[in-house]
């Protein structure tokens, strides 16, 4: 079934003046809009707020009860995304500058102007369309790029989670180590999405991947005619970052000569192109990565140890997937999820055999190998559940429903996590180890190996699900044993 096209932006005019009132919406109407009519501003607010469709509000100025600028200040705080078009007989130049600094506003003169209006009112709805599809884009960023982004519920995440979000703010330099596959890029995203920084550029080079003819160039820059092939004026990545954030994967792969360059740069926040004599001042984040042991490099002599300790301003080491098992089921059902609907395969969960193998085998290439399997896994099942035959011949070991052969039990996976989604998944873990706990809070979270700050969040929104009572998350984390 096709999705149903974009509902057209409907237009809310506010008038406590009926004949005003109607001759607008009529007006409005006749460029074959949808038009409501409202006599007082409280009512179009709350019309506004209820319904995403609202792209406009037409509104007279001066009005019993909310004045239109009181509506327009409402409605930046709670529908920034929807333009406001004020209607006014007054010259009062004050006003109109406050409603210019509300930033979606803007004003039309009485007695109105039919195709004054009309011209107005597109402009204003053309710059709602572009307002809502910024807060789209920046949905799907928070989604891809926020820290929900990091799967984990493991005690080994829930600590490099509290430590995210406590430096993700900060101006400090992170180095993120952990071996291939682990997600350092993932978090280093996360690192920007979740900064002051935002609004500015994430530029990624991988120090392992550019020749080291060419990497110089590459961070620096260059003039025109620096090189032979210095055709024009290239803008390195150090200055695309001003302002922004720096990442650095294998960041041990840089050459020993660069890095004497980059600790400059660090330490004078200046930048000066290859082939240039001045240099450019520069402000940006740096965030590295590596899959090595940079203490190891720097015994070796490969790493200079004076940048080691400016990269090391706060150190994230995520955990191998085979130290996280608890994590496997969840990011199982998270690629499934990705996957099926990206191939439009009709595929809704897992066999307990074949979780049973997820979780057992070790996974060497971590994260990313798990992310390929699971692609394989959805394109060969034949049937709505993927089963221990649907994996790649290396994760099922030497025959179907057989484990991999790497010595570790096999932890067979509770039948809560059958067929279900990721968060229905964790929902009923969570629930199953209050209810196993006698509703103890702090057992409960220690019997799921999370939190208790995490485990009371959950439950906050669980509640919020079902309109719970917000104020039981004040309740005593001890539970009914706490008086023993």
């Amino acid at each position: 079934m096709s999705a149903a096209p974009p509902r057209e932006p409907l237009v809310l005019v506010v008038d406590d003046d009926a004949g005003s009132r109607k001759a607008m919406a009529l007006t409005l109407a006749t460029d074959g809009r949808r038009v409501e009519e409202f006599a007082d501003a409280d009512s179009a607010l709350t019309r506004a707020i209820d319904d995403p469709s609202v792209g406009l509000v037409v509104t007279d100025l001066k009005m019993p009860g909310k004045t239109g600028i009181e509506l327009a200040s409402d409605l930046a705080a709670a529908r920034p995304d929807v333009s406001v078009l004020l209607v006014t007989a007054f010259g009062d130049v004050d006003t109109l500058v406050k409603a210019k600094d509300l930033g979606t506003v803007d004003y039309v003169a009485k007695p109105v102007a039919r195709d004054d209006l009309r011209l107005r009112a597109s402009a204003a709805l053309g710059r709602a369309r572009q307002a809502g599809e910024i807060k789209q884009l920046r949905e799907r960023l928070d989604k891809r790029y926020g820290f929900e982004a990091i799967v984990g519920v493991s005690p080994a995440m829930e600590r490099v989670f509290d430590v995210l979000r406590k430096v993700a703010p900060t101006r400090m330099n992170v180095l993120i180590t952990g071996e291939s596959g682990t997600g350092k890029e993932l978090v280093a995203n996360a690192l920007h999405h979740n900064s002051p920084r935002r609004p500015r550029a994430f530029v990624a080079l991988n120090c392992g991947a550019i020749p080291k003819e060419i990497i110089e160039s590459e961070l620096f820059g260059h003039e025109k005619g620096a090189f032979t092939g210095a055709l024009v004026k290239r803008v390195g990545r150090i200055e695309q970052a001003h302002g922004g954030t720096l990442f650095l994967d294998e960041v041990s792969e840089m050459p020993p000569d660069l890095q004497v360059k980059f600790l400059r740069v660090l330490e004078e926040r200046r930048v000066t192109p290859v082939g240039g004599n001045d240099g450019k001042e520069v402000d940006f984040r740096l965030v590295s990565a590596t899959n090595r042991d940079l203490k190891k490099e720097i015994e070796l002599g490969r790493f200079r140890q004076d940048l080691y300790y400016r990269l090391k301003g706060v150190v994230v080491d995520l955990p191998p997937l085979r130290e996280r098992r608890d994590d496997v089921p969840l990011l199982a059902e998270r690629f499934r999820e990705v996957f099926a609907k990206e191939h439009d395969r009709p595929v809704t969960g897992f066999t307990p055999a074949a979780l049973s193998v997820l979780m057992s085998y070790p996974w060497p290439g971590n994260v990313r190998e798990m992310k390929s399997a699971i692609e394989w896994a959805v394109f060969s099942a034949s049937s709505p559940r993927i089963d221990v035959g649907d994996l790649p011949p290396d994760v099922k070991g030497d025959a179907e429903g057989e484990l991999p052969p790497d010595g570790a039990a096999p932890r067979a996976p509770s039948a809560i996590l059958v067929g279900k989604t990721m968060a229905e998944i964790e929902k009923e873990a969570i629930l199953t180890a209050l209810q196993a706990s006698g509703g103890n809070r702090r057992k409960a979270a220690e019997r799921l190996e999370i939190g208790l700050r995490t485990l009371q969040r959950k439950l906050k929104e669980y509640r919020g699900e079902t309109g719970g009572d917000e104020g039981e998350d004040d309740a005593d984390d001890e539970g009914p044993e706490s008086s023993g």
